[in-house]
């Protein structure tokens, strides 16, 4: 019965490691996602003077993951328009579904849906821009710390379990 349960002490712990990590994972796929979703959105709307509403339907229909997501809550949110502003919209989208990021990046997301649909076609490419570099080095950022947070969780997750199998039996 002690061995049972000292096996389910280590599962647990290790499995506890291997969800971190697989969050971690996610995050580093959920920032190329909305760089990806805003490159394509900045493509669309650079590429013919379009209205807004309409380059978000057209990047959605290519954006993949979390990017897809966040552009479909907007543009769901266009319906309500009227009752809220764009930048509202905006900002309920961000927290719908991205609300695992970081609170800079999403200031900085925030910051580009409050100046999309404001000014002139340039400077919301370059608002577009900001953006997307900015979500490009976070996604750096996680992808080139991923390696050594990964050696680090598994150790201390498989650590733990054999020092709590070792206090408890």
């Amino acid at each position: 019965m002690k061995l049972l349960g000292a096996i389910l002490i280590m599962t647990a712990a290790s499995l506890g490691g291997v969800l971190l990590l697989r969050e971690k994972k996610q995050r580093q796929d959920g920032y190329r996602s909305l760089a990806a979703a805003l490159e394509l959105l900045r493509g669309e709307l650079s590429s013919g003077g379009i209205p807004l509403d309409l380059g978000i339907e057209r990047a959605y229909t290519h954006a993949k993951g979390i990017g897809k997501a966040f552009l479909s809550t907007v543009r769901d949110g266009f319906h309500d328009l009227g009752e809220h502003s764009f930048e509202e919209i905006w900002d309920k989208a961000l927290t719908d579904t991205c609300p695992w990021l970081a609170l800079d990046t999403q200031a900085e997301i925030r910051k580009l849906g409050g100046e999309l649909g404001r000014f002139d076609l340039e400077l919301q490419l370059r608002f577009l821009d900001a953006c997307i570099s900015y979500l490009k080095e976070q996604w750096q950022l996680q992808r080139s710390t991923y390696p050594s947070d990964r050696r680090v969780t598994l150790g201390l997750s498989f650590s733990l379990s054999a020092l709590l199998v070792i206090l408890l039996y």
